[in-house]
């Protein structure tokens, strides 16, 4: 079996999409499943679309490649998807991975429409669709309005794995009776792109009202947004916290290991995840969460580390106790670590991800 991946840029980036990406392509890899990785140049629309110019895109989806399947990112849908709706019988299958939805995200209704008819037209063109959530699959459904098949198979989150004596003491906090981590203020840890929809500005503006409190935040990740950083950067001189937030920018996987294992409380303003692997690999690592319950995050994280979508009083509220309170944090990573026990490995998601190719192309590797 002979697969493309089709995805913007690099493969090695790190974020949750690039890290879905990578574990699935090692897996099918050491099973035996040939997989090669095109990465297109990511431009502003609607330049991005020169991509389908391309004269080995316009032959990949018009003859017969040598590829058993065409594994889209449906990231890349404004370069690709006229080239989609245009593929000829001979072609590929297609195969498009969904990590979540742009016409699922808070945008304005111009942008929100053009991004509705475009992926559309994509999937509308695949003959599966990849998906990482239920969330996420049942918006691929109301976009489709079809009975398209659809495999959902949810990401892992066992990149690493901190042991509980990493997590400090016996009870498995790293907080004494002060709230203080030795002679330091518990640290917060926020990971992901630094894009609006993360809502690192909402967090910065909660955590204004708790200057009084004794606390650091690291934000970890890749600035793509350079007008956003900027706008966070006024917010965080504005409201005199330069001495108390870091940003890190985008790390390795072993340096992201350490980064979790020195945080206390670990923050996610999210507004929208198609599924939110930055909270998983925290409840792995057994910290203390505190985050909206937006997307298909109530779907798997369940009662006890969600607020309510969009309730930034009750974020705030949440994030000042845990802050204020070990005791309160040390019951949050209980709630963690039990709800680890029931998360997937990318061991699973690779498994799920070949069975549903197997099916399609009606043969096994």
């Amino acid at each position: 079996m002979k697969l493309l991946l089709i995805i913007y840029g690099s493969i090695t980036q790190v974020s949750g999409g690039y890290l879905y990406d990578r574990e699935v392509t090692a897996y099918l890899r050491a099973h035996g499943i040939s997989v090669d990785v095109l990465g297109l140049r990511r431009l502003r629309y609607p330049v991005c679309r020169l991509n389908a110019l391309r004269p080995r895109l316009r032959r990949l989806f018009r003859r017969a490649s040598g590829y058993d399947a065409l594994v889209v990112d449906e990231l890349t849908f404004p370069s690709l998807c006229d080239l989609a709706a245009r593929r000829r019988l001979e072609a590929a299958s297609l195969i498009v991975l969904v990590h979540h939805l742009a016409v699922s995200e808070q945008s304005p209704p111009l942008p929100r429409a053009l991004a509705a008819r475009l992926e559309r037209r994509l999937l509308s063109a695949a003959d599966m669709v990849m998906v990482n959530s239920r969330t996420t699959a049942a918006s691929v459904r109301a976009l489709l309005d079809t009975g398209r098949r659809i495999v959902i198979c949810p990401p892992g989150s066992d990149s690493f794995v901190l042991p509980p004596a990493d997590k400090g003491e016996p009870g498995g906090t790293k907080n004494g009776a002060s709230g203080a981590v030795g002679s330091r203020a518990p640290r917060l840890l926020l990971t992901g792109n630094i894009i609006p929809r993360k809502g690192h500005h909402l967090l910065l503006q909660q955590l204004a009202g708790l200057k009084e409190l004794s606390w650091e935040l690291r934000l970890v990740g890749r600035a793509s947004h350079r007008r956003y950083l900027r706008r966070l950067g006024r917010l965080i001189r504005e409201q005199g916290l330069e001495k108390r937030v870091v940003f890190t920018g985008e790390i390795s996987m072993g340096a992201l290991a350490r980064e979790y294992a020195d945080a206390d409380i670990f923050v996610f303003p999210s507004s929208y995840e198609g599924f939110g692997i930055s909270v998983a690999e925290a409840i792995r690592c057994g910290l203390p969460c505190v985050a909206f319950g937006s997307g298909a995050l109530p779907e798997w994280v369940g009662e006890g580390l969600l607020v309510p979508a969009g309730d930034t009083q009750a974020f705030r509220n949440r994030l000042e106790e845990l802050i204020r309170d070990p005791a309160r944090r040390e019951a949050a990573a209980r709630t963690s670590r039990c709800l680890a026990a029931g998360l997937q490995t990318w061991e699973q998601t690779g498994r799920c991800f070949l069975g549903g190719l197997e099916t399609l192309l009606g043969r096994s590797a």
